[in-house]
């Protein structure tokens, strides 16, 4: 159990839960939706690992990444109400959602860094 809270253990889950959601994609090819992508499944994944690092030494930035994400939810909806006239929720959520990828990636990353220095 010592080894899932491990840095090594959560590359381990997300090396595992990429390849279970390429795996599912693979299976379900003509079912699959073209516009979903591998990468937008895993955001939920660099979260949770994240949040699994808190105790081992990444709870003191985590406060913060969570701030930038309400941020970057605040951002989305702006720039869409200033560009576009109006909030649809298809554009924001595709949006905000390839975002949270990016930043959620970062995220982990510096967690990572943060615990294994």
């Amino acid at each position: 159990m010592k080894f899932w809270t491990s840095p090594g253990g959560q590359l381990a889950i997300l090396v595992i839960g990429f390849l279970v959601i390429r795996g599912v994609k693979h299976l379900l090819r003509k079912r699959w939706p073209t516009w979903l992508s591998t990468w937008d499944l895993m955001a939920p994944l660099f979260l949770l690992c994240a949040l699994i690092l808190i105790p081992v030494g990444a709870g003191q930035i985590m406060p913060w990444l969570i701030i930038g994400w309400m941020a970057i939810g605040i951002i989305v909806t702006l720039m869409q109400a200033i560009r576009n006239h109006e909030i649809l929720y298809s554009t924001f959520f595709k949006t905000f959602w390839r975002l949270t990828d990016l930043y959620w990636l970062l995220g982990f990353s510096v967690c990572f860094l943060l615990v294994i220095s």
